[in-house]
């Protein structure tokens, strides 16, 4: 359906965002109601009042790998979020993530961290999104986030009554290539090279996602559940990255020119021409010094001036 919405309404290309989103560009100013009426129709814009809040992040591999589906979590948050009136006033930049126990998006700096620990996590979830709320209040402030207000996390977790959760290392990206599930199927992990699916990438993913259907990863990267064993040799005839050495594992791009006004290159044909340039190292290109998009994990900046590219290389900069 967003293929076939993308080909109609926009530039034909889907692009996948940092928080697992799916993005539609060169849309006529005229589109929106009917883009919201398709999107309704199949269920994935069904509150209009709170669509820019419903911002939640889950493992991408939770219950594939191992027992530990949190899909009832996610649909019930969901629910719950757009059942509140006063949470239409949070920004679309507060993020809920849904942690199977992995650390992989309690990884990303969620505001809200939901696990199956504690006895109503739910509860917890959204007394600390009103608490962000009645805090920025108090401070008469119009931060997006709960780190933007002073001491934002000690201040909303006690007047929420809830208590910060301990996180640890991430367990990071899920590896591209096949991977073995629990339950004795395959599921294969693909990255989209720079977040862009194509009209025919996009119809593909359709076609063999089946009765499971694709999850698409906060890393540009999607996951098929209960692959066929052919899919691999079809996803890499049609660009995919396919394998845990590809190369577009760690390289992003900003949507650049002429996707952008204020870009100043096409970053995207400029990181594909220097794709092997930074081997093993994230690298993301910006047309501006916006950075939009940027992964918290970049260690190569490659950012569009006037005068051309301004390079930061943090690893050396760090002396590593």
């Amino acid at each position: 359906m967003l293929a076939g919405v993308a080909a109609e309404l926009g530039d034909g290309r889907l692009e996948l965002t940092s928080r697992g989103n799916v993005q539609l560009r060169g849309l006529a100013p005229d589109a929106g109601d009917e883009i919201g009426r398709r999107l309704h129709a199949v269920g994935l814009w069904p509150s209009a009042s709170h669509e820019r809040v419903r911002n939640i992040l889950a493992s991408p591999l939770a219950g594939l790998d191992r027992d530990s589906d949190v899909s009832d979590l996610v649909r019930a948050l969901d629910d719950a979020l757009c059942a509140s009136p006063r949470l239409v006033e949070l920004s679309g930049r507060f993020l809920f993530a849904v942690d199977d126990g992995r650390g992989d998006v309690a990884d990303l700096g969620p505001d809200v961290l939901i696990t199956r620990s504690g006895s109503d996590p739910i509860r917890s979830a959204l007394a600390l999104a009103h608490a962000f709320l009645d805090e920025r209040a108090a401070q008469a402030s119009d931060a997006w986030r709960i780190g933007d207000l002073v001491e934002g996390a000690a201040r909303v977790h006690a007047r929420a009554g809830v208590a910060a959760p301990h996180r640890t290392g991430g367990a990071g990206p899920p590896t591209a290539g096949v991977l073995e599930q629990f339950d004795g199927g395959r599921a294969l992990v693909l990255v989209v090279p720079l977040g862009r699916l194509g009209q025919a990438q996009a119809r593909w993913l359709a076609d063999v996602a089946g009765q499971r259907p694709a999850r698409v990863t906060p890393w540009r990267s999607v996951v098929i559940p209960d692959a066929a064993p052919n899919l691999a040799a079809d996803a890499t005839a049609l660009g995919f990255g396919v394998t845990a050495d590809s190369a577009w594992l760690h390289v992003s791009a900003c949507a650049g020119r002429p996707g952008c006004a204020k870009a100043l290159a096409d970053v995207r044909a400029d990181a594909r021409a220097a794709l092997d340039r930074w081997p093993g190292r994230a690298v993301h290109w910006s047309g501006c010094g916006r950075r939009c998009g940027r992964p918290a994990r970049t260690e190569v900046d490659v950012v569009a001036t006037e005068g051309g590219y301004l390079i930061e290389n943090h690893l050396d900069r760090q002396g590593q």
